[in-house]
């Protein structure tokens, strides 16, 4: 008798003991995810401060004609400031006037949901596996602007100058015909494993 009560302490020991681990780890796991996301939204803020900026120079310069040449080249150049060993952010769409931002078809799911107007999503994470370790991806609502309508409109909308400098630098352009307030596509922050496990230790250290 004594052997089983033994046995069934242990075990009911080990439960516990496992019920705490799980819930620890689900713990960490969440607050994780939850830095994971203020990160990229920081991150994104960032980037659109930045090519707002190039951009409103650029229409002070020379017309929304010019923004185009700043798309063409400081987007670019904005982009890859914002590329580092532990995070990357990205623009995709459905419809690109660049064909290096078309979406791919993981994305065009994602994007999807954002077209669901039922569903209102203001944005979208998930866990992906990436050599064998899990990497954070963020994904947010890009919607045209009515100042956007100058460069991505249809053609009473459209700056006419700027519609021709589209058709000379991207001859396929498919980033016309939008009203205020569509979908025009999304950005996509990834923050890999070992950032995020930086992030908690760094969160936890300005706690103490």
């Amino acid at each position: 008798m004594n052997k089983i009560i033994i046995i069934t302490l242990t075990l009911f020991l080990l439960g516990c003991s496992t019920a705490e681990k799980e819930h620890s780890s689900k713990l960490t796991q969440d607050a994780e995810q939850k830095l994971m996301r203020s990160s990229s939204s920081l991150l994104i803020k960032n980037f659109m401060a930045n090519l707002k900026s190039e951009l409103m120079k650029g229409v002070k310069a020379g017309g929304f004609e010019n923004a185009i040449n700043v798309c063409q080249v400081k987007a670019p150049e904005i982009t890859d400031k914002f590329l580092g060993e532990a995070y990357s952010i990205k623009r995709v769409t459905d419809k690109p006037r660049n064909q290096d931002n078309l979406a791919d078809v993981h994305e065009l799911e994602i994007l999807s949901l954002f077209a669901d107007s039922l569903k209102k999503l203001e944005y979208f994470d998930e866990w992906k596996d990436s050599e064998n370790k899990k990497d954070y991806y963020f994904y947010k609502p890009i919607y045209i602007g009515k100042l956007c309508l100058k460069c991505h409109g249809d053609a009473k909308s459209i700056d006419k100058k700027a519609a021709i400098a589209v058709k000379e630098k991207y001859p396929d352009d498919k980033a016309i015909d939008y009203n205020a307030g569509d979908l025009r596509g999304m950005f996509v922050v990834n923050i890999k494993h070992s950032a995020g496990a930086n992030l908690i230790k760094s969160a936890q250290n300005d706690s103490l």
